[in-house]
């Protein structure tokens, strides 16, 4: 039998009982559901029982309450120990046979109501360790989300009072975009509640729908309040084929509403007169409205704001209330370019160098650079320190030149001075021309940290000359994931450059599980020194439990016999006892490990 008429059913008593409506026989749903149910109603006494009760609700009487709440709990216990995962019966066409074949059994079999014990009172009590349940489950891939005796307790755990614990949830949800949930979340969903249970009900609606229709988001934006009713806006604003619809609310939302309006209005090219009439009127109140709008005429009017600013920014450079607002204006200005936004960079853009930082890099990600901004970067770099200067040089050039030339251009900040006169010089030179050098070094590993996120351009663009000499370097870097993401198995020895610089790094930072398995997944044997950059940190902070909990969990890692993880603790416990203080002290039960060990514990006991 199919349990949606069982769970149709007892939605409409629910309903009826938190209502506390007795007009049970007045509902379409549940006439419907008793109907269908008589077909099988032989199958079992309990579906008959249930039946004689439903039937008993359409009969006339004075007081229904009770029957009410009787039949729910029968349901109730029925839906929770006999229903079945979604899934674990249901007939699969001969064309995803192959699929499901693919798929371990375990995810069909079905889930007893004693093994959900502990997921469910995650999603319906309070206490300590409900996110580690939830986030088990999640890992399991387990079709809980589909579960009938599950859905109602998901749907409940999405108002839990912990947002952390609700937004799990609701990601979740989002993760697997189950459709069964829609009709559950859009009978829960009332936007006349200030709830924000009730965002989230729409949110998803909108994610598992795939998009409403028109209707759906102007009676949302119409019963709603606050948050919820630009969020609906926004929504709205996602779909071009209801701009007219957005263009009409503009006429009659207000405040905050309206705002939501010019923001969603902002996206598209043919409401730049209401947009930019708007934000002339009020340049506070729209500037998030318009923030990184892709159109040149945004860029414009926040460059006009910048220009009006300046004189006053200037004179009181030190004035707080300026400089919150040249930030405010340079951090909408993101993702945004013209010609006048361009020109602020050497004026508004110096008050503010650090916001203007973060403008360029989010610029110079975005390939290829337009002429206009590589003309404002070459005038630019000479008001910059070195180490900009080559970070925005060296990007620069990436575009402009050959990978040849570049790397002629600025592998030379690296060349060793070869020779007794070249040492002896590199010996004399000012402490100011080594401390540029660095900089300037320091500007060229800054510069390869954008690969991390595109990779494939770095490859394309980087010298294969730069590998090696980037990589064999003895000084220190924190820019690390660009070198990472631009591995190659066609430059030669790669595995042992790329091996010898990652264990050249863990001479310089805490080492991590990460760290450890990419030296393994490299073909790297040696790991006696791994721990000496985090001997170094621990030696300054103290050495704390969570620190040999960490220690313990990566040397497991590791795998190593007996020997060489005894050799590799007492090398860390002979660095971290000559601490500079007395916090976190973990060091006696370390020593205790060690002893341990060389008793002959096994590793796995500890």
């Amino acid at each position: 039998m199919n349990a949606e008429i069982l769970t149709s059913m007892r939605e409409s008593l629910f309903q009826c009982a938190l209502t506390g409506s007795e007009r049970i026989a007045e509902d379409p749903r549940f006439s419907r559901a008793l109907a269908e149910l008589g077909n099988h109603r032989g199958e079992a006494k309990v579906l008959e029982e249930l039946a004689r009760r439903g039937e008993q609700l359409l009969l006339p009487a004075e007081e229904r309450g009770a029957q009410i709440l009787d039949l729910l709990a029968l349901l109730d216990a029925v839906l929770l120990t006999q229903s079945k995962a979604a899934g674990s019966g249901d007939e699969v066409l001969l064309e995803e046979a192959v699929q499901k074949e693919a798929i371990p059994e375990l995810y069909y079999r079905q889930e007893s109501y004693r093994s959900l014990e502990s997921l469910r009172l995650a999603l319906t009590e309070s206490g300590k360790g409900r996110m580690e349940v939830l986030k088990a489950a999640r890992e399991s891939k387990r079709p809980y989300l589909e579960d009938l005796r599950l859905r109602p307790l998901f749907l409940r755990a999405l108002g839990d009072r912990y947002a952390e614990f609700a937004d799990e949830v609701e990601n979740w949800i989002l993760e697997e975009r189950p459709k069964a949930f829609l009709p559950l979340l859009e009978r829960a969903f009332s936007p006349e509640q200030k709830e924000r249970v009730q965002l989230r009900y729409f949110s998803l609606i909108d994610a598992l729908s795939g998009g409403e229709s028109e209707s759906f988001y102007t009676d949302v934006i119409a019963r709603s309040r606050g948050e919820l009713k630009e969020t609906a806006i926004a929504a709205l604003g996602k779909h071009p084929e209801f701009y007219g619809t957005l263009l009409s609310l503009e006429k009659t939302e207000k405040n905050k509403a309206h705002v939501a309006v010019i923001a969603a209005l902002a996206k598209y090219p043919e409401a730049e007169e209401a947009v930019r009439e708007n934000f002339l009127k009020n340049p506070a109140r729209y500037l998030d409205a318009i923030a990184h709008c892709p159109f040149p005429y945004a860029a414009d009017l926040i460059a006009a704001e910048m220009e009006k600013m300046y004189p006053d920014a200037e004179k009181e450079s030190e004035n707080r209330t300026y400089l919150e607002k040249m930030k405010e204006l340079w951090y909408a200005a993101i993702d945004m370019e013209s010609p006048a936004l361009l020109r602020q960079l050497t004026r508004t853009g110096a008050i503010v160098a650090h916001v203007r930082r973060i403008y360029l890099n989010s610029r110079l990600w975005k390939t290829p650079l337009s002429a206009d901004f590589r003309a404002a970067l070459h005038t630019l770099l000479p008001d910059l320190s070195p180490r900009e200067q080559t970070k925005l040089d060296f990007l620069l050039a990436l575009e402009e030149k050959t990978p040849a030339e570049v790397y002629e251009m600025f592998s030379g900040l690296f060349a060793e001075r070869q020779g007794l006169l070249g040492k002896v010089k590199a010996a004399l030179g000012s402490q100011a021309e080594n401390q540029e050098r660095q900089e300037r070094q320091d500007g060229i590993f800054e510069a390869t940290e954008s690969f991390c996120l595109r990779p494939a351009y770095g490859r394309e663009h980087m010298d294969p000359r730069w590998y090696p000499l980037l990589l064999q370097q003895k000084r220190y870097s924190e820019y690390e994931k660009g070198l990472r993401a631009l591995y190659r198995e066609d430059i030669p020895n790669a595995k042992e450059l790329w091996g010898g610089w990652e264990y050249h790094n863990l001479h310089h930072r805490l080492a991590e599980e990460e760290d450890l398995k990419r030296l393994q997944a490299l073909g790297w044997t040696d790991f006696s020194e791994v721990f000496d950059g985090s001997i170094l940190i621990w030696r300054k902070r103290g050495f704390y439990m969570y620190d040999l909990d960490q220690l313990n969990r990566t040397v497991r890692s590791l795998a190593l016999s007996k020997e060489k993880r005894l050799a590799l603790l007492e090398r860390v416990y002979a660095g971290v006892h000559l601490r500079h203080n007395n916090y976190g002290n973990a060091i006696p039960t370390l020593y205790a490990e060690i002893q341990a060990l060389k008793d002959g514990t096994d590793p796995e006991e500890l």
